[in-house]
């Protein structure tokens, strides 16, 4: 529960509380004995676990402690007591602004100044600047937290019951998003139950000249074998005229730096981690690691929808480039990304190295090896995401021989480029020099059998991908909405696969019978617009509630009355 310097809570020190006692260690260290450290170890109330826990005359919740917070918050106090003044230093989130108020709340009978903290990085420069300059508790910011837990919990708490006596299960749960996410992921599979494959036909010619190899396919696909068989034999042992020939240069920038919803795809499909476990391990870089006998953050806040560099941010990384690599691989110029848009918190960055000249095999062997290959992404598209542009040579030939077309395409790359550091996935093929009206004739000719495929299973990053493009929750809530669906078994995993499971079908059945407007995606992502106005003062928690309540309120009398 506590930072470093334990006993140690000299008459006056200031107090800086945060939510881990990871980050405690880590700020305790880099603070050299000028503050006590103390970890409220995450929420310190919500709303009671066994009742609604919300008046629904007045919408206000009732926060309670969570089982065994109580302790730790008169250990706090204790602490408080003797202190100059208090800083919160919890996440620079809507969920670590809720601990922020919750904490003050708890603490504004001793009559010591409160103010907040922002760490967006644990580096001692970063906790250095934010204790020197605190600043008040954002309030828009708790509102909106408070709303998504009301939501939250006015649908779970008030539909589950009714899933219960309808399907005959307890257990069984009506999520807000996460219903949502499972309707994405049944959908999926009907689509796949009903897909009927489609045979379809093409011709590939392999040809040679100047001892390079290269092959074209029909632009055309044919659907009918008949049809596919007569052009086969037409085009049999005769010449191909090239139609057209085109080599150009492109120029290819690099892939911006990571934000959440990035870092969980990548990490998933590269590395297989589940977008829980993915988050674990980015929360433990970023609150601070051991590293020959230090403690280092190494990696700026992990919950972000930002693809921004700060200045500094930019800075490092060329320094770094600059360093480490021939000159041509270093812009004239730090590149930008994500300049403000909609719902993206200014502050926040995208997800760096803390300091890039801490490299993923500097690490090797002083960090778990999965922490270390999390890591090795987020530097190797931070670093990336300042080189210079990849540049390849693309080459382009349509042929035609008795009416049907040809095409063969080539990829010859000039310079890496970016793609030193962070692998472009390019199949590399060269194709000849060739004139346009020059005939060739093929020294193989084949005609292959291919069938339509269905659209592929939702995978945990392809899920996540989705969830983000329609607005659908926002990247903090994605680990929990996926690991939600497995614990209630409403999921399973098929290889890196996500399938549904009966129940999860029979739930959602009668969600979408009962409800099928609340569980609509873009009801969802409408919802999610107005919890980020009232983060933002253009919106209000009453207002929100109010009017949801009203309309889930009708909808849940009217699937009694059909229950009998």
């Amino acid at each position: 529960m506590r930072g470093k310097g334990k006993g140690n809570s000299k008459k006056g020190r200031p107090l800086l509380l945060v939510e881990s006692p990871t980050k405690a260690r880590t700020l305790a260290q880099y603070l050299k004995g000028k503050f006590t450290v103390l970890a409220s170890k995450g929420h310190i109330k919500d709303l009671p676990p066994k009742e609604l826990g919300v008046d629904l005359r007045t919408f206000e919740p009732k926060y309670v402690f969570i089982r065994g917070k109580k302790k730790t918050v008169d250990f706090i106090k204790k602490v408080a007591k003797e202190s100059d003044y208090i800083l919160i230093g919890s996440d620079p989130d809507r969920e670590g602004e809720a601990i922020a108020h919750h904490l003050a709340q708890e603490l504004k009978k001793l009559k010591k100044p409160i103010k907040r903290v922002l760490f967006y990085e644990i580096t001692p420069e970063a906790v250095r600047e934010a204790v020197e300059n605190p600043t008040e508790i954002d309030e828009k910011k708790v509102e909106a937290q408070k709303a998504r837990r009301v939501l939250d919990r006015l649908v779970g708490y008030l539909i589950s019951p009714l899933l219960w006596r309808k399907l005959k299960g307890w257990g069984l749960s009506a999520g807000r998003v996460q219903t949502v996410a499972l309707r994405f992921i049944v959908e999926r599979e009907d689509e796949i139950l009903r897909f009927k494959p489609r045979p379809f036909w093409h011709i590939i010619a392999t040809f040679e000249k100047g001892g390079v190899e290269f092959t074209a396919k029909t632009v055309k696909e044919f659907k009918g074998e008949e049809e596919a068989k007569e052009k086969f034999e037409n085009v049999k042992g005769k010449p191909f005229v090239v139609k057209r020939f085109e080599r150009r240069e492109v120029k290819k920038n690099p892939p911006p730096p990571l934000k959440t919803s990035t870092l969980q795809q990548l990490a998933n499909s590269l590395l297989g981690f589940s977008a829980e476990k993915t988050m674990r391990i980015a929360q433990m870089l970023f609150e601070g690691v051991e590293i020959d006998g230090k403690r280092v953050g190494l990696i700026t806040y992990h919950r972000t929808d930002s693809t921004r560099l700060s200045k500094k941010g930019v800075s490092y990384l060329r320094k770094f480039i600059k360093e480490n690599f021939p000159q041509e691989y270093l812009p004239k110029r730090g590149r930008t990304y994500g300049e403000r848009k909609a719902n993206v918190q200014g502050a926040h960055e995208a997800i760096r190295p803390t300091y890039p000249s801490i490299t993923p095999d500097s690490l090797k062997g002083k960090l778990d090896e999965d922490a270390v290959r999390l890591y090795e992404i987020i530097w190797r598209r931070a670093i990336a995401s300042q080189m210079s542009a990849l540049r390849y040579e693309k080459t382009e030939v349509i042929l035609e021989v008795e009416g049907v077309e040809f095409k063969a395409e080539g990829i010859r790359i000039t310079f890496d480029g970016w793609s030193r550091v962070f692998p472009y996935n390019a199949k590399e093929s060269e194709i000849p020099h060739l004139e346009e009206g020059e005939t060739l004739t093929p020294k193989k000719l084949d005609l292959v059998k291919d069938h339509t495929k269905p659209p592929p299973r939702y995978t945990q990053a392809t899920l996540v991908e989705t969830l983000e493009k329609k607005g659908i929750g926002r990247p903090s809530t994605y680990a929990t909405i996926i690991s939600t669906l497995f614990k209630r078994k409403y999921i399973y995993r098929r290889g890196k696969a996500l399938a549904p499971t009966e129940k999860g079908r029979k739930v959602l059945q009668q969600l979408l019978k009962d409800f099928p407007d609340l569980f609509e995606e873009n009801f969802t992502a409408n919802m999610e617009k107005d919890l980020d106005l009232i983060e933002e003062g253009k919106g209000t928690y009453i207002g929100l509630i109010r009017e949801f309540y009203s309309n889930l309120s009708e909808k849940i009398k009217k699937a009694e009355k059909d229950t009998g």
